[in-house]
C-alpha cells in the first residue's frame, strides 16, 4: 500500500498555496489573503462560493504552515492507514466544508474585517475521525492517548486570539460524522 499519498498531495498543495502568497507578497496580509481566496470575516461570500475550499490552502505565515503540514503528515497518515486514501481525503474535504460553514455562521453573527485561512479545519476533522476510528478498534491505547492529547492541545490553542475556534469545531464535527460513515480497515495498523 502506498503510504499517505493523499496527505502528501495535500501538503504539496498547501506549500504551493503559500509559495503563491510569498511570490505575490500577500503572506500575513489579511486583506490580500481575502483577495487570494480567504473566507471573509464578515461572513458574506457575495456568491464567491469557491472560498469555502480555497481558504484552506492559504496560511498567514511560516509557523502556521509548518504546524498544519506537520499535523497533516501525522494525523493524515493515521487516517489513511485505517480507511484508505480516498476515504481519508473525503473526510478531510468534508471537514474543510463543515469548518467553512461554521466559520461563516459565527462571522455572520459577529462580523469584523479580515480573512480566515488555513488547513486546520480539515486537520481537526482528520483528528476527530482518527479518534472515532481508534475508539471503534481494540488496542493501541497509546495512539488513542496521543490523539486525545492532540485534541486537548488543539482546542486550548483555539482559545488564543486570532485562532478560529469555529473553524476547528466545525472541522472536528465534519470529520467525526464522516468517520461514522467510512469503512475501516480492521486488519491493518
Amino acid at each position: 500500500m502506498k503510504k499517505a499519498q493523499g496527505s502528501l498531495v495535500l501538503i504539496i498543495l498547501l506549500i504551493i498555496g503559500f509559495a503563491i502568497e510569498l511570490v505575490t507578497g500577500n503572506a500575513g496580509n489579511e486583506a490580500a489573503l481575502l483577495k487570494l481566496g480567504g473566507l471573509p470575516d464578515n461572513g458574506e461570500l457575495h456568491g464567491e462560493y469557491w472560498r469555502i475550499a480555497t481558504y484552506s490552502f492559504l496560511h498567514f505565515n511560516w509557523l502556521h504552515l509548518i504546524v498544519n503540514v506537520s499535523l497533516l503528515l501525522w494525523i493524515g497518515r493515521i487516517v489513511e492507514r485505517q480507511v484508505g486514501t480516498t476515504q481519508a481525503m473525503l473526510i478531510y474535504f468534508a471537514s474543510v466544508l463543515c469548518s467553512a460553514a461554521l466559520i461563516l455562521v459565527v462571522h455572520d453573527w459577529h462580523p469584523k474585517a479580515g480573512a480566515t485561512v488555513g488547513a486546520s479545519g480539515g486537520i481537526f476533522g482528520l483528528l476527530g475521525a482518527a479518534l472515532i476510528i481508534s475508539c471503534q478498534q481494540k488496542g493501541n491505547d497509546r495512539l488513542r492517548r496521543r490523539l486525545w492529547i492532540a485534541l486537548l492541545v488543539g482546542f486550548t490553542i483555539s482559545l488564543f486570539p486570532g485562532i478560529s475556534m469555529a473553524g476547528h469545531a466545525g472541522g472536528i464535527v465534519g470529520g467525526g460524522l464522516m468517520a461514522l460513515l467510512v469503512k475501516i480497515r480492521m486488519n491493518e495498523s
